[in-house]
This record gives C-alpha cells, structure tokens and sequence, in this order.
C-alpha cells in the first residue's frame, strides 16, 4: 500500500471520529442550558491568535506537455500562527504566517523541506441568531502562499538527469459555513469551493515551468471550537476537510 493511501486512509478516520463528536456528543445537554449558563462574554471586537497544525492531502495535475496531464498526491504539513481581529462586529480581518512543507511520490519522489508559508483572509457574518442558543451563518475566504524545493532524479528526453525542483504554492478557498452553540460546544458545518494556481519550476531548459492545479474544486467542511472558561478567552479547535482534499486541523485560540 502506498504512504498516500494509508495518509487517506488515516485522515479519513480521523474525520469520522470529528464527525462523531460534532453531532453526538455536542448536542448533549442542550436543553439544559439557561441564560444563567450562557457564555459571560459577549465578543464584539477583539483580537485572536489562533495557533495550529494541518495535515493534508490532495490530488494535483500537471501539463508535462501540451493535452497530457501527469497526477499526484501532494501532501503537505503545515505548523502557523493566526492573527484575527473584528473591527466590526460582522467582518473579521486575518494574517496567517508559519512553515509548511511538500511531498509528491508521484513526481520522482519529490520531498520539499520546509519553508515560510504566508497568507491571509477574510470573514462576514450574514446573518446570526442572538441568545445562549446562538446560531450563526458566515462567508470566509482565504489564501495560503508556500514555497518548497527539493533535488530529484528525473527523465529528460531518455536521459537520467539530477535536477534542482522548485515548487510554489498558492491556495485559494472561499467557504460557506453554519455555526450553532450548545453550551460551551461550538460545532459548525460548511461547503468549500478551493482552487491552486501553482507553479513547478524543473531547473532545466528542456522543461523549465509548469503549471499546478487541482484535481477537484468542491469540498466539506466540519469541525467545532472547545471552549474552556466561562469569558471565552481560550478555546480548542478542530477542523477538517473532505473530497477536495482531506486534511485535519488542530489547535488552540486566545481571545484579548
């Protein structure tokens, strides 16, 4: 079996045992809730840090020549840090920054090492329904921007040739997703339209840079937010993604 199948097959778990526990256990005791139970803080504006590690994989396809795609699976690990802050209460503003490697088998073996990853987004709030119940429906969109190199043996016109690959990432995602509360349970459910327009540079004149894209553009989204004190200022979040690619998220969020 390959490393990417049993990849799959690992983060295909993982987002059961998350789908698990956002619809089982987070509704637990919903009924039980009273206004004297409900989060002390009401959050307008404020500033988060939101610190987190991903996992994912996805299907890319490569243009080797003109009409012949070449695909793969590209997996990535990223470790970031989120700074957010709301200068209105339905729009928040990001920058994310942090490390974030890259490896393809199918493209002889291709292992980036780790380099600095950027980006950043936006979210709005479209409609939220007041109360300890609260329900909310946000729109977010968001970009990540990595580079990673690594050298390989590759074909060349029936020549071996050892050469210098350079591969740019560049992710883009806009998601639509419902978020409801039940007591200090944050669970919430989406749809995601993601799309790459990457670029793998060969350090050789014979086939210098080609174009990396996505495989398939449509995907979930589910995950939930933990918090743990009554003024919401530190919580534990989970997230992961499916079709599109499958990738798990994990982390902690400070409010100040």
């Amino acid at each position: 079996m390959r490393d990417t199948d049993r990849g799959k097959r690992i983060l295909s778990l993982l987002c059961y045992v998350l789908l698990s526990i956002v619809f089982h256990i987070a509704p637990v005791d919903a009924e039980e809730l009273t206004p004297r139970q409900a989060p002390a803080r009401n959050i307008k504006g404020f500033w988060e840090v939101n610190l987190y590690t991903q996992t994912a994989v996805r299907t890319v396809v490569e243009e080797t020549n003109p009409g012949v795609n070449f695909e793969g699976d590209a997996e990535s690990t990223r470790v970031m840090a989120k700074l957010a802050t709301r200068p209105w209460r339905p729009v928040e503003f990001y920058l994310q920054a942090g490390m974030a490697n890259l490896a393809i088998d199918q493209f002889n073996d291709y292992r980036g090492d780790y380099g600095f990853a950027y980006g950043g987004g936006a979210s709005l709030t479209l409609y939220e329904y007041p109360g300890p119940k609260r329900f909310q429906v946000i729109t977010r969109a968001d970009t990540l921007n990595f580079e990673t190199t690594d050298h390989v043996l590759t074909v060349i016109q029936s020549q071996d040739v050892f050469v210098k690959e350079t591969i740019r990432w560049q992710e883009y995602t806009l998601e639509g997703i419902g978020i409801w509360r039940s007591r200090y349970w944050e669970p919430f459910i989406g749809a995601r339209f993601s799309w790459l327009d990457s670029q793998d540079t060969v350090d050789d004149p014979r086939v210098g840079r080609l174009s990396l894209n996505e495989d398939s553009n449509l995907g979930l989204l589910v995950g939930t937010n933990i918090y743990f004190d009554p003024r919401e200022n530190f919580a534990f979040n989970a997230e992961a993604a499916l079709i599109d690619q499958f990738s798990l998220k994990i982390g902690i969020k400070l409010w100040y």
